[in-house]
């Protein structure tokens, strides 16, 4: 009898990686043997059922031993903005040593090439998808977790800051919600060859956003709007990458301007690949609300 399918999850010591891992160990060590990578492997959490690897995205050849024996790979594109080029040749190192399927994080602006994050992932997707192996896409939107950015102002002034307009809508994903959809897929991945999910946990203004913190808080949080340069400023001083903030100020633009990637979504996807309703906007707030007074 054959053994289980061993499933590689790269860049395990992030947000994304690490919780899929989790999500792996919990719920799906029965069927598939799990390592988790990351080029500084002492960054990653032991846990049971997970063998930890050093793997270094990009390095084909530091890649030939963690990828041994290998059946499925988790590229969690990296933050870096040489991404397309370290997930294509992590991609194509997975190719050559043997590996049957490749899950790969991309975003839903991968059809706008004037983008700074669709000019990226187009070029990920269209290489990883002419490597003959079998693959699948997960384009996430911006993550509900990016309100922990304003920690500290809804702390002190109860209230927190965005170049968006109070009442434009726009589709985020929580990193639970992220990882519960990898690790389905993962653990069953024959069923999802070629297919690329957009995925969401829920659509949703600052407006209602601060709404929800002034009722899970019992005090008022406001939203209030800011300039894009103010936003970029503030951000680039928190220690964020400039190309990053660029591309996130680029995904607010299209989001205001309606685009529909960003804007409008189908919340019935992540439900298909996890069986579970995903987290909505509310009960994440009120979850990490004593995290806020």
């Amino acid at each position: 009898m054959a053994g289980k399918p061993v499933v590689l999850v790269t860049g395990a010591s992030g947000n994304i990686g690490a919780a899929t891992v989790s999500v792996l160990a919990e719920k799906y060590a029965d069927k598939v043997e799990i390592r988790a990578g990351a080029r500084s492997p002492d960054k990653i959490p032991a846990r049971p059922n997970v063998t930890v690897v050093k793997a270094v995205m990009g390095d084909k050849d530091q890649l030939k031993e963690p990828l041994k024996g290998v059946d499925v790979l988790y590229i969690v594109t990296p933050g870096a903005e040489d991404r397309a080029p370290l997930t294509i040749r992590t991609a194509e190192a997975a190719k050559e040593a043997g590996v049957k399927f490749i899950l790969v994080v991309s975003a839903p602006n991968v059809n706008l090439p004037d983008t700074i994050f669709g000019k990226q992932m187009i070029e990920i997707e269209d290489k990883v998808s002419k490597l003959g192996i079998p693959y699948s896409f997960l384009r996430l939107p911006l993550f509900v977790e990016n309100i922990w950015g304003s920690k500290d102002t809804i702390v002190s002034q109860s209230a927190f800051f965005a170049p968006q307009s109070p009442d434009k809508p726009a589709i985020y994903i929580a990193v639970e919600d992220a990882a519960k959809a990898g690790a389905a897929i993962l653990a069953d991945y024959s069923k999802h060859n070629g297919k690329r999910y957009t995925i969401q946990s829920d659509r949703y203004t600052n407006a209602e956003l601060a709404a929800a913190f002034t009722e899970a808080l019992g005090k008022e949080v406001k939203f209030i709007q800011v300039p894009p340069e103010a936003a970029k400023q503030g951000m680039v001083g928190k220690g964020w990458p400039e190309w990053q903030v660029d591309g996130i100020l680029e995904v607010i633009k299209l989001t205001e301007e309606g685009t529909s990637f960003f804007s409008i979504g189908d919340a019935g996807v992540l439900k298909s690949l996890t069986g579970e309703e995903p987290t909505s906007m509310k009960a994440w707030v009120t979850k990490n609300a004593p995290s806020f007074k």
